[in-house]
């Protein structure tokens, strides 16, 4: 769940633009399927807005939908703050997720700090924070790392329960041009009581 949608991922000043997505996911051998719908806009020189709605098809573990908003602003020349809020809506219940983030760039990297407060079907309020690094490597290539830990709300057994977590997730990002953008994530999660695994993650994006 920590885990940012392409909402979150957009970078300081980002332009306005739109974008669809696809996104194959595994887990314990089981594979899902998500599609996403995106935009950003700029309604003042320092401010963005982003949306992201998304559905997951015969979801096995994933959410059946999500929508997701972000508002972002400048505070100095190379970095934002900004808060966004996401529902994850699962077959066993919604969970609310409201993100409060800060970013910061220079010429080639940039940090990226967020605090996760999410509220689940049995009423539990959970919090988590990460921290994600991103390097540019070519003009066309991204590497990046995220850790994370605290609690956060999963699909168990066909219900949604609050499991103390830390997440670290390698990722590499390509833009193939005429707007096409690959991705590819590995990640490895350790939850107590259950669920610990580790898993792929291969999207798709194109612009609009």
């Amino acid at each position: 769940m920590v885990r940012p949608g392409r909402a979150a991922d957009a970078p300081i000043g980002a332009r306005p633009s739109g974008w669809v997505a696809a996104e194959l996911l595994g887990r314990f051998g089981e594979t899902d399927v998500a599609e996403r719908l995106g935009a950003v806009i700029h309604p003042t020189q320092r401010l963005w807005l982003t949306a992201e709605a998304g559905t997951s098809h015969q979801p096995r573990f994933s959410p059946k939908n999500t929508w997701e908003v972000d508002a972002s602003g400048l505070v100095a020349a190379r970095s934002s703050i900004g808060l966004g809020y996401r529902r994850l809506n699962y077959a066993a219940g919604p969970v609310d997720v409201l993100t409060p983030h800060i970013t910061t760039e220079t010429t080639r990297m940039s940090w990226s700090v967020r605090a996760f407060v999410s509220r689940n079907p049995s009423r539990r309020t959970d919090t988590a924070v990460s921290l994600r690094a991103t390097r540019s490597l070519t003009r066309r290539t991204a590497v990046s790392l995220l850790g994370a830990a605290g609690r956060e709300s999963y699909l168990v057994g066909g219900a949604v329960r609050s499991l103390e977590t830390l997440t670290g997730i390698a990722g590499i990002r390509y833009n193939a041009g005429s707007g096409m953008t690959l991705r590819f994530d590995v990640s490895a999660i350790r939850s107590r009581p259950v669920l610990s695994r580790r898993g792929v993650s291969l999207g798709v994006e194109r612009g609009l």
